[in-house]
């Protein structure tokens, strides 16, 4: 277990350094993007919002697949 934590831990300390070297610069077409994104009609104000992604019922059911029930004390 010790040696599981030391290897994450350098990983750890190896995103940080990585971190503080990586540069992000948001263009103009990126924020273009973003405009239009936040401007679809589905994403303003009283829109409905209340559909769901198909792909989300069948990671459900796989996920549920594997479930069973514990028994009651």
């Amino acid at each position: 277990m010790a040696g599981d934590l030391d290897r994450v831990l350098r990983g750890l300390e190896e995103a940080r350094e990585f971190a503080k070297s990586y540069r992000f610069e948001m263009t103009a077409e990126y924020r273009a993007l973003i405009a239009q994104v936040e401007g679809l009609r589905r994403n303003q104000a009283g829109a409905d919002k209340s559909g769901r992604w198909l792909g989300s019922l069948t990671d459900h059911k796989a996920w549920l697949s594997h479930v069973r029930p514990a028994p009651r004390r």
